[in-house]
């Protein structure tokens, strides 16, 4: 085997092991999906996604064995030449793709289970309270970032995005880990938005992760 052919070997058989990853992973809800790997941003793949890159990475792999087995490095070299093209001259920014998956990055599955679809509605002892109004009659404070200018409470958005953050953070992710981590669900703000959300609650999130813990 030349060179040529034992990088383009050993990196089919990467994509291989993560296609198997991929097809574990299309029994997972959204949730968990997001969380069983650091993805970097995409969209999620479906399942005959998956199936048709597996049945194509098939048929490519006993394309290269039976070249390999001939002596004949040529195609390899080919494969090589054709991925560096296709980054550095074709390709475009995309969200559309089937990111690596791999074995040593991957989350513990069954600890993903417990917390298995929507979370709990949060408790309202445990929500951010707009402000008190002081005992005197005084105008009451400005409201808070994220809060309705009218009534004072706290924007809908804010309290997905305070719950989305206190779950994660029980479940082990790091507080920069949780802008990209959130947008990729569905129905949240875009990622800026999010960034400001946690910035203006977050020793409210603090505090609640911790009496979290605390009941465990």
């Amino acid at each position: 085997m030349t060179p040529a052919d034992e990088r383009i070997v050993q990196l089919l058989a990467k994509w291989r092991t993560s296609l198997e990853l991929h097809t574990r992973y299309t029994r997972l809800s959204d949730d968990q999906y997001w969380l069983v790997q650091p993805w970097p941003q995409h969209q999620r793949p479906t399942p005959w996604i998956v199936d048709l890159a597996s049945q194509r990475l098939a048929d490519l792999m006993r394309i290269v064995q039976a070249r390999v087995a001939a002596g004949d490095p040529s195609l390899s070299e080919a494969l090589e030449l054709m991925s560096f093209l296709a980054n550095l001259v074709g390709s475009q920014h995309v969200q559309r793709y089937i990111p690596m998956a791999e074995p040593e990055q991957q989350r513990p599955i069954e600890s993903l289970t417990v917390q298995d679809g929507p979370p709990a509605p949060m408790p309202a002892s445990e929500l951010p309270q707009p402000a008190q109004l002081a005992v005197s009659e005084a105008a009451p404070p400005p409201p808070a970032a994220g809060a309705d200018p009218a009534t004072g409470e706290v924007d809908e958005f804010d309290t997905e995005v305070m719950r989305d953050a206190v779950r994660l953070l029980s479940w082990g992710r790091e507080w920069h880990e949780l802008p990209g981590a959130i947008a990729r669900m569905a129905g949240r703000p875009k990622t800026n938005r999010i960034r400001e959300i946690l910035k203006t609650h977050r020793v409210s999130i603090e505090q609640q992760v911790s009496d979290r813990s605390a009941k465990h």
